[in-house]
C-alpha cells in the first residue's frame, strides 16, 4: 500500500545521524501586504459663478461636501461647493500596476547533506520514496511588459511551499525522521525581492526569503538519538509556525524566457561536522496576469 507523503520511511542503506532541522528546514507564513493600504487625502473645491433668474442658482455638490447658494433681487446668483474627499494610498494599494505571476514546480530541487556519509534528497515523485520529498512550488511576480509577458524590472517571490518528509540515519543506531511543511508567504509585496534582467534574477541584499516558516516535527529512534544534533528518542523537536530564521537565496538563472530556472547551492545549515545545502530548480507550470498588483510590488 502506498505511504502518505508524511509517513516515516526507512532507508535501504545505513546513514549517519543527521541534524537536518536546525537552521536548514524552516517554514514560513506571513501576512501579505494588504490591499487597503494606508494614507488618506483631503481636497476642497470652489464652484462657478453665474447669472440666472430671480430664483437664483443652486450649487453643485462635491464628493462628500456641502453646497451653498445665494440669490439677489436682480436675479443673479452664485454657487460654491466645498467639501472633503478621501483617497487610498500606501504600499498596499491594489491595482497600482499590472504584473505577471509565474508558478514554478520545484521538481529537481536537491537537499544535500555533507557529513561522514553524504546523501541527497530530491524533490520528485514518488514523494514517499526513501530519498525523495515534495511536492514543492514557488511563485515569482515579474514586471509586465504590457502584453502579459515578464519584462526586465523588479521581481518578487510571493509564495513558496515545500514538503520535507524523509528519513536519515542508521537503523538500530539512530534513525531521524524529518516531517515538516515549509512555507514563505503568501505575501503580495514579496518575501524576497530582486531585479530580473538579462536572463537572471539577482536578489536584493540580504538575498533571502524572510519570513520562512516551518510546521511539523523532527523525531529520532535508536540508541544514539540525542547526539550530533538529533532529538532525544521519544522527545521530538516540534515546530509550530516557527519563522525564526530566513532562507538564503542565490541568483536564479532562467532559460527560454522564464520557462525554467536553476540556482547555485545555498548553505542552510553548518554545524556538528555537517553542512546542508539546497539547490533550487524550477519549471513553469502556470502564468497569470495580475492587474491588481499592490503598489509595493510595482516599478
Amino acid at each position: 500500500m502506498p505511504r502518505s507523503p508524511h509517513a516515516p520511511r526507512a532507508l535501504h542503506a545505513p546513514l549517519v545521524p543527521a541534524r537536518l532541522c536546525l537552521g536548514a528546514f524552516l517554514a514560513w507564513f506571513s501576512p501579505g501586504c494588504g490591499d487597503d493600504g494606508g494614507g488618506t487625502g483631503a481636497g476642497t473645491g470652489t464652484g462657478d459663478t453665474g447669472s440666472g433668474g430671480g430664483d437664483g442658482a443652486t450649487g453643485s455638490t462635491s464628493t462628500t461636501g456641502t453646497t451653498t447658494g445665494t440669490a439677489t433681487a436682480s436675479g443673479t446668483g452664485t454657487t460654491s461647493t466645498s467639501g472633503t474627499g478621501s483617497s487610498t494610498t500606501g504600499a498596499g494599494t491594489a491595482g497600482a500596476c499590472s504584473s505577471v505571476v509565474v508558478t514554478y514546480d520545484l521538481t529537481g530541487t536537491k537537499i544535500n547533506i555533507d557529513a561522514i556519509q553524504d546523501f541527497e534528497i530530491t524533490v520528485q515523485e514518488p514523494y514517499d520514496a526513501d530519498h525523495n520529498t515534495g511536492p514543492g512550488t514557488l511563485k515569482i511576480r515579474f514586471t509586465d511588459d504590457g502584453n502579459g509577458t515578464p519584462a526586465p524590472g523588479p521581481a518578487q517571490i510571493i509564495e513558496y511551499h515545500l514538503v520535507q518528509n524523509f528519513v536519515t540515519g542508521a537503523q538500530g543506531f539512530a534513525t531521524v525522521t524529518t516531517d515538516l511543511d515549509t512555507t514563505s508567504g503568501p505575501d503580495g509585496c514579496g518575501t524576497a525581492a530582486g531585479v530580473y534582467g538579462g536572463g537572471v534574477l539577482t536578489w536584493n541584499d540580504p538575498p533571502e526569503m524572510d519570513p520562512y516558516c516551518r510546521d511539523g516535527t523532527v523525531s529520532c529512534t535508536g540508541t544514539f538519538c540525542g547526539m550530533a544534533g538529533s532529538p532525544p528518542e521519544n522527545m521530538p523537536f516540534v515546530f509550530n509556525d516557527d519563522c525564526t530564521e530566513p532562507h538564503p537565496l542565490d541568483v536564479f538563472t532562467f532559460t527560454n524566457g522564464v520557462d525554467s530556472f536553476t540556482a547555485a547551492p545555498v548553505i542552510v545549515s553548518m554545524d556538528n561536522n555537517q553542512t546542508v545545502t539546497v539547490t533550487f530548480q524550477g519549471t513553469a507550470v502556470a502564468t497569470e496576469v495580475d492587474d491588481q498588483t499592490p503598489a509595493c510590488a510595482c516599478p
